[in-house]
């Protein structure tokens, strides 16, 4: 084998131990791969959507069943199984509560967010 061959075979090794990642560009690279799998939100529903989302609504409202909300927040979709404590017509919003009996969580999720609501 002549020096030629050793040349051309050597492959990149050349630059192999110059390879690294700094603490900073590792971590904006983790940031970057994080904004690319949000998703916009959803456009707008039709009226029978609503009208399902609004029949299990009320059904779970009216018996305390527990349903599974599926919403939109920070560029993902969440499920949550949770109750539907309270439905504020005038703010379009609707109130859940999750968590253990005796300690609920309860907060707020925007009407224009709410993607589906199935029973469970």
């Amino acid at each position: 084998m002549g020096k030629e061959d050793l040349f051309i075979n050597r492959g990149n090794l050349t630059w192999e131990e110059k390879r690294m990642m700094l603490p900073e560009h590792k971590a904006a690279w983790l940031q970057l791969q994080q904004e690319e799998d949000k998703v916009e939100l959803h456009g707008e529903l039709d009226d029978d959507q609503w009208r399902e989302i609004g029949e299990v609504v009320m059904d779970a409202l009216n018996h305390t069943l527990l349903v599974r909300l599926t919403y939109w927040q920070d560029g993902y979709y969440i499920d949550k199984d949770c109750y539907i404590y309270k439905v504020d017509e005038i703010n379009k919003r609707v109130r859940i509560e999750y968590g253990p009996h005796d300690d609920s969580i309860r907060e707020y999720v925007d009407m224009r967010v709410i993607y589906d609501v199935q029973r469970i």
